[in-house]
């Protein structure tokens, strides 16, 4: 890879930050108001990242940037079965593959694969994206996690409300999940999504 300028540096910390707090990456408005600067001029910076080998685009959506893994070490990571982005099901316990992937995706911290069903939360995780997940007892507000309600597990943004718990996907298609009195006890968090893993073929 080709060697970055010194804000060329600064915004792609800032796209890795900010994939890793909410799994997936920021507009261009919310770049350029980062930085204080204009529209243009993030474009311009996106496509040395781009030009250079940092960021691939995914088509033309506001979001559409995936990051490329630097050189470095790797590590195999456990992919669980299909959990879901609407309705709440199980998934299986036991790992049904092993997926390598850099070692700075994780950071050192113990993470795991899902791979995802459902649109509730597109456009930004797809049906057949793989999230990355940290195990985690508590996440913070807004965040996106994995949730298990009773017997099942779903994928939605957490929220605290007062005395309620509300789960929401992103499509406003699907109504959140708004848990109250006895059935916040029900819910325990397995962990807070940090990346997306979306292979080219499905």
């Amino acid at each position: 890879m080709k060697p970055l300028t010194g804000r060329q540096k600064e915004i792609l910390k800032y796209l890795q930050a900010y994939q890793s707090e909410h799994g997936y990456p920021p507009s261009l408005r919310e770049t350029a108001a980062r930085f204080r600067i204009n529209l243009g001029t993030v474009q311009d910076h996106l496509a040395a990242l781009i030009r250079k080998g940092y960021v691939e685009r995914e088509g033309h959506r506001s979001r559409g940037l995936r990051l490329r893994p630097s050189p470095g070490p790797w590590r195999a990571v456990p992919l669980y079965g299909a959990i879901p982005a609407g309705d709440p099901r199980g998934i299986e316990e036991e790992a049904e593959a092993y997926v390598t992937l850099p070692e700075e995706w994780a950071r050192g911290e113990e993470v795991f694969l899902l791979r995802v069903q459902g649109e509730s939360m597109s456009p930004y995780i797809l049906s057949g994206d793989q999230v990355i997940v940290r195990r985690q007892s508590e996440i913070p507000q807004g965040a996106i996690g994995v949730f298990r309600i009773g017997d099942e597990i779903t994928l939605k943004r957490f929220f605290r409300q007062g005395n309620r718990l509300v789960l929401k996907g992103e499509h406003p298609d699907f109504p959140p999940l708004v848990l109250e009195g006895g059935d916040r006890a029900r819910v325990a968090v397995l962990g807070k999504v940090i990346g997306i893993y979306r292979p080219l073929e499905r």
